[in-house]
């Protein structure tokens, strides 16, 4: 499909340049809509957005389908609020390289000199690497292992001590030896963002990286005010949104609590392809960002949801396109969060792209592959 019926509404970002002028196709990136627009069709999604910029600049910006799951709410605008999930973690490691930065953390320290909990021979050599590369061994994510009764984790929330709740049982590997995707790993490192900081860790997130880069409309706590801006795919977001739960005691939202729109998260990967900084702001040093998004793993196998990766290339917190099969650059660092939200920043091409596809399955490949296909390709 190429086309898309008349009548179907496109709504359209302010962008800085025309795509030609920074060596884009329109036409290629035209077929976005259509692609977007036939995954609607067939049912695999509820709406989609995405920005593409180059060098800097905002080259194409739209949306289109439904912004409620649930209930008739009008559309999905350009710059509507959806919720992260693990894009999340992106600002967790950045907060982490802060630290770093300020001399208060080094990669390959012992957790245990932190969290007294990992005080024990199972924990004690599991380092600060190790949960940034989703190698400590400890739980991963539920489902991961395509298991048929999924373990979770929130449960945690209520316990008194729930960092050893979660470090319960054996690890699933010896540390560095495999990668499993840990969301507790991220949770342990937004306790160690608070412990070390001083502040609790959305608040260092916040006066660190959201105030600075002037992301003004991402939230923690989305306001009141702006919920009927919030993208809603099912009533698990409905409620997730407008609950107000006590969090004393509890993790902090280091692994998915962010809710942020396309046209800040643009922000946030200009500033890594900047080199940390944007419009005068730094938030981290060149050397820094480049050893939060350089390759740390070689030869160290993934099961990852029955995939089985041979050879998981992974920066820090941030997939790699490591090969050949990549359409992406190699070097391209990126993340997503369920939902689905996807960040890509392609160092050599000078590229950002984010974009929002919802849906109520927890994966559509066309969505995010032949997303990816049809933007890279636009490139002259």
């Amino acid at each position: 499909m190429n086309e898309i019926p008349e009548g179907v509404r496109i709504y359209k970002g302010a962008v800085d340049v025309a795509p030609e002028e920074v060596g884009l196709s329109s036409e290629q990136l035209n077929k976005l809509k259509a692609h977007f627009y036939g995954l609607m069709e067939r049912g695999e999604l509820q709406a989609a957005s995405y920005l593409v910029a180059r060098h800097g600049k905002i080259a194409a910006w739209n949306s289109l389908g439904k912004l409620d799951g649930t209930q008739e709410h009008g559309d999905l605008q350009p710059d509507s609020i959806r919720k992260l999930s693990s894009l999340t973690k992106s600002f967790t490691n950045v907060a982490i390289g802060t630290l770093i930065e300020d001399g208060k953390l080094y990669l390959d320290q012992p957790v245990v000199t932190i969290l007294d909990e990992f005080n024990n021979s199972t924990h004690q050599d599991i380092t600060i690497f190790h949960l940034l590369t989703h190698t400590s061994g400890i739980m991963p994510v539920s489902g991961y292992f395509n298991e048929p009764y999924p373990r979770e984790w929130w449960g945690a929330q209520g316990f008194d001590n729930w960092i050893r709740k979660i470090l319960q049982g054996t690890l699933v590997c010896e540390p560095g030896t495999a990668y499993n995707y840990s969301t507790v790993g991220y949770a342990l490192l937004g306790e160690i963002i608070t412990r070390v900081s001083g502040v609790p860790y959305e608040q260092y997130i916040t006066e660190q990286i959201l105030l600075p880069l002037g992301m003004s409309r991402t939230y923690f706590d989305v306001p009141q005010e702006l919920h009927n801006q919030v993208l809603i795919v099912d009533q698990y977001d409905h409620d997730s949104l407008t609950s107000r739960q006590d969090r004393t005691g509890g993790p902090p939202r280091s692994d998915s609590g962010l809710h942020s729109t396309l046209y800040d998260l643009w922000k946030f990967g200009q500033m890594l392809l900047n080199g940390g900084t944007f419009e005068g702001q730094r938030i981290l040093g060149r050397r820094t960002v480049d050893l939060l998004t350089r390759r740390h793993l070689f030869n160290i196998p993934a099961y990852h949801w029955g995939g089985k990766i041979k050879d998981k290339g992974q920066a820090l917190g941030f997939d790699l396109a490591i090969d050949h099969m990549s359409f992406e650059s190699i070097g391209t660092f990126q993340l997503e969060g369920a939902g689905r939200s996807a960040l890509f920043v392609d160092p050599a091409e000078q590229l950002v792209v984010v974009f929002f596809v919802p849906s109520a399955y927890s994966w559509v490949p066309l969505s995010v592959l032949g997303t990816k296909q049809i933007i890279w390709s636009s490139l002259m």
